[in-house]
């Protein structure tokens, strides 16, 4: 038997003679310091709260600026013990050490990626999530602000959730301000566009919900509102049509009942774990039986007659196997697989493939065995950790925020299986402060201890650790700024605006030089210049300009296609049009399956008058591909070579 439940009073154990300690984050504090921890909680909320709102932060213009709060976050979080000598306690969560392990493994990888700037940015958010569940470790436990912090999740998930309702009931497929695609139908997604990545926001809270609800201690009104997120979500997660995300729910969902249930007894682990299974059997069964829509879904993730989506999926991971095998141990690189991949690909899906959708396999093309196995035995070591002291903690809302993180991470891994969930940033924080919140009870309720560091020591953890993270959030900083500058160069390039588009793409490319895009966009300026250059100086001038961009862009990125096409363009422009159809069939043997670079290589043989080449490329493009312009250069050629046929032979 576990020992009774006891209040939120925090405590150490005994302290060796005969006393108990009260915990720091039950002493009483003053308002200035209240404040100043609450604005470090504020900053480090933005990521999970504000992440998710916006569009579940996928790309850099999100993540950076959410980046940057958290680095200030985590900043003022390493301030507090050289202020106040009095918080000079370090508190390690669980695993923690091994995560610093695998932040330093990221960037360690950086200049051995096929695209370090990639790599970089993959080590920042890594860092982020590294920094936040150590932060959260400590700031969460005093006087119960985990109420508020986990009251505040659930309430966003659920209105989001009614926002996706909204979105269904009307026939809706704007988020926010932005159309999402249209394969998606009319799948409930929310502030997402993809309904995968908002079902698996939703199965990681759920487990929280659960255990919230079970909680007498959590309070009257959070309970309520747990009850009233699992009344809302699991409908709405019905309506995703995200079958990773029903099974990382149901997982994670019956991992967390389990656990629930072993803290009181043996014998009630036992029911569950019989009770369990045919209650979702029983709901499969009805759910099979009365929703047209759950035998479609089902049935199209059957192997012998996948639909497009499942059918897609299993294409790409057979596909990423021998980009596994080509670089075992280290793999690619962070951050490289979308670069990598084209190389590999063997379908003709007229797909830009960014991840492999199955998280492990991505994980090794990128990280390698031994990244594989590092972040994993993280998991795994922090995991754990936290079940070791499942039934020893002396108060419920530790042990069922425990199984209720077990619960968030299986649903997280099973969902990881079909998906690339654990690649969205907001997603990812959230289950990083549900981590964080955990391990800040056992560290109130005195199951793990401080250590205590002094003196040096102390300038040497916080401060060290402090001027660690100012570093990073000024390449963050600095990252996020070229990013920016970058965007609205392009904008004025696509726009034909050619002088303040220069001046924002040079901007870019001086604030990072690491950042292989504004290079990209200045070879394409001005190789629009040089085609439109009257001057023969100035049209040499530009072209000139062009190459030493583009020559740039290859350094930094070597395996971005569109380089090398501007290159080829630029030949072309020049009158040089071997070396263009030399770049060309080097580009489709590097990406052979691209639905763009295949015709382009058919135009380029047309223009030099090698037309029966390019009938052969356009058709074989045709085979492949339903697409207008290919078949109008299809008819152009063969009436062209007809005509040729045709005409009389000259004397």
């Amino acid at each position: 038997m576990c020992p009774a439940a006891r209040s939120d009073q925090s405590v150490f154990p005994d302290d060796g003679r005969g006393e108990r300690r009260r915990h720091r984050s039950a002493l009483p504090i003053s308002r200035r310091q209240s404040l100043y921890e609450w604005t470090a909680l504020a900053l480090l909320l933005a990521g999970p709260l504000v992440g998710a709102v916006l569009f579940g932060a996928v790309r850099l213009w999100s993540i950076g600026p959410l980046l940057l709060l958290a680095w200030l976050g985590i900043a003022l979080f390493l301030a507090r013990p050289l202020l106040r000598p009095e918080l000079q306690l370090l508190q390690v969560p669980p695993g923690g050490a091994l995560w610093l392990v695998v932040f330093l493994f990221s960037a360690a990888l950086i200049p051995l990626a096929k695209v370090p700037y990639e790599a970089r940015i993959e080590m920042l958010k890594v860092g982020g999530y590294v920094g936040a569940y150590w932060a959260w470790t400590e700031l969460a436990a005093r006087r119960s602000r985990w109420r508020i912090v986990i009251g505040l999740a659930l309430f966003l998930v659920t209105l989001i959730g009614w926002y996706a309702i909204i979105q269904y009931a009307h026939g809706s497929n704007m988020v926010l301000n932005l159309e999402r695609p249209e394969q998606y139908g009319m799948r409930a997604s929310g502030t997402y566009f993809c309904p995968n990545h908002f079902a698996n926001l939703i199965a990681i809270v759920l487990p929280f919900a659960l255990a919230l609800l079970a909680l007498p201690s959590a309070g009257l009104p959070l309970r309520l509102l747990a009850g009233y997120t699992l009344l809302l979500l699991l409908p709405v997660l019905y309506l995703t049509q995200s079958r990773s995300g029903w099974l990382g729910a149901a997982a994670g969902l019956g991992l967390a009942a389990l656990l629930m249930a072993l803290r009181h007894s043996v014998k009630r682990f036992v029911t569950m774990l019989v009770v369990l299974p045919l209650l979702a059997v029983a709901l499969g069964a009805a759910l099979w039986t009365a929703s047209p829509m759950v035998r479609e879904r089902v049935r199209g993730a059957m192997i012998h007659d996948p639909d497009a989506a499942v059918q897609a999926r299993l294409d790409v991971w057979r596909d990423t196997v021998p980009m596994i095998r080509e670089k075992p141990w280290l793999g690619h690189g962070p951050g490289s697989y979308r670069w990598v991949y084209p190389r590999f690909r063997t379908h003709d899906m007229p797909l830009l493939i960014n991840y492999a959708h199955n998280d492990y396999l991505h994980f090794l093309a990128d990280y390698g065995i031994v990244g594989f196995l590092l972040f994993g035995g993280a998991v795994v070591a922090t995991l754990a950790a936290f079940l070791r002291v499942l039934r020893r903690v002396e108060r419920d809302k530790d042990a069922y925020f425990i199984a209720a993180l077990c619960g968030s991470a299986a649903a997280a891994a099973v969902h990881a299986v079909f998906d690339f969930n654990l690649h969205i940033y907001s997603n990812n924080q959230m289950l990083v402060l549900l981590a964080g919140v955990t391990a800040s009870g056992l560290f109130a309720s005195g199951l793990r201890r401080p250590a205590v560091v002094r003196g040096a020591g102390a300038w040497a953890v916080w401060g060290g650790g402090l001027v660690i993270v100012l570093l990073l959030f000024l390449v963050t900083l600095r990252t996020g700024a070229s990013y920016g500058l970058h965007h609205f160069g392009e904008a004025r390039r696509e726009k034909f605006e050619m002088e303040p588009a220069q001046r924002l793409l040079g901007q870019a490319r001086a604030v990072d030089r690491a950042n292989w895009r504004p290079w990209l966009s200045l070879g394409h300026l001005h190789r629009t210049r040089a085609f439109w250059a009257l001057d023969p100086e100035d049209k040499a001038r530009e072209a000139a300009l062009a190459f030493e961009c583009y020559e740039g862009a290859a350094a930094r990125n070597p395996l971005d296609m569109m380089v090398r096409f501007g290159i080829a363009r630029t030949y072309s422009a020049q009158g040089q049009p071997e070396q263009a159809l030399e770049i060309l069939r080097d580009i489709n043997r590097m990406d052979r399956n691209n639905m763009f670079f295949m015709p382009q290589l058919g135009l380029q043989l047309r223009n030099m008058g090698r037309d029966e080449e390019a009938l052969a490329v356009f058709r074989e493009a045709a085979n492949r591909w339903s697409n207008e312009m290919i078949a109008i250069n299809i008819r152009l050629l063969e009436r062209r070579l007809a005509a040729r046929q045709a005409a009389p032979l000259s004397p």
